[in-house]
């Protein structure tokens, strides 16, 4: 996978979520939904302090009976299936989060993503009102990606 062999990711972490605090819905933004990157993805820990920093809460998601739900951090991180980790907080509505950054395989320039497989964030976004930003390396942005029905483009994409 391209995003695996990206041997500056911290340094290039770190210039994602500069570009992200730049742009207006970040700073519209009170309530923040991020993930917690995982090997291959943006390292999220700069991006974490940022948001703490900067005043914003940070919601992350946690798969519930195979729902994506926004928590709050709570006591920390949790192991989690597939070696992610996820919050311990109480969860939050969705309808309160101004700002969703989703990760992905692949994106391209006008929004179109590649996740998973899952369809989580297809299902869960529509609940929001808040603004999407998706993150990726520049290696992950593409042309097209393969696009079904219920597919949901971001509003921005940042790379790094």
């Amino acid at each position: 996978m391209v995003r695996d062999m990206v041997d500056d990711r911290l340094l290039r972490s770190v210039h994602l979520w500069v570009q992200v605090a730049a742009l207006p819905q970040y700073a519209a933004a009170t309530t923040v939904m991020a993930f917690v990157g995982v090997k291959g993805e943006p390292d999220t820990d700069s991006l974490f302090a940022r948001l703490a920093a900067d005043g914003k809460t940070l919601v992350l998601p946690r798969m519930v009976d195979r729902v994506l739900e926004p928590a709050l951090v709570g006591d920390g991180l949790v192991a989690a299936p597939f070696g992610l980790r996820e919050p311990t907080g109480v969860s939050v509505d969705p309808t309160t989060i101004d700002l969703v950054i989703v990760p992905g395989l692949a994106f391209t320039s006008s929004g179109h993503r590649l996740g998973y497989g899952g369809g989580n964030y297809d299902r869960f976004l529509p609940q929001t009102r808040a603004a999407t930003v998706g993150v990726c390396f520049s290696e992950q942005l593409v042309d097209a990606v393969p696009l079904e029905p219920h597919d949901l483009p971001v509003d921005v994409v940042v790379t790094a």
